[in-house]
């Protein structure tokens, strides 16, 4: 590895301060990667206005249905309490 100090001078290297920069650009996207997709997924979260949300269903078109619904009563798309008898835009079918 290269030296991080110069034994003449004992000041840090150019070399050193890259190395150094290196290593806390690493640690700081480690640490955004071991913070996990549920951070990302919440905030991610679509409010009921925009994905026009209803508490009852579009014909047989039901959120109890659908691929992100997560009982009892949210969705992993909308945020937000969601009725298993509601539909919103986003609906996707099981398959």
């Amino acid at each position: 590895m290269h030296e991080l100090i110069n034994r003449r001078s004992g000041r840090l290297t150019r070399r050193g301060l890259l190395a150094l920069g290196g290593f806390a650009a690493g640690g700081a996207a480690w640490l955004s990667v071991s913070a996990g997709p549920t951070t990302a997924a919440a905030a991610s979260k679509e409010s009921q206005k925009l994905a026009r949300y209803q508490p009852g269903p579009n014909g047989k078109l039901r959120c109890d249905n659908c691929l992100q619904w997560r009982p009892p009563s949210s969705c992993v798309l909308v945020e937000g309490d969601i009725s298993p008898s509601g539909w919103c835009l986003l609906y996707a079918p099981k398959r």
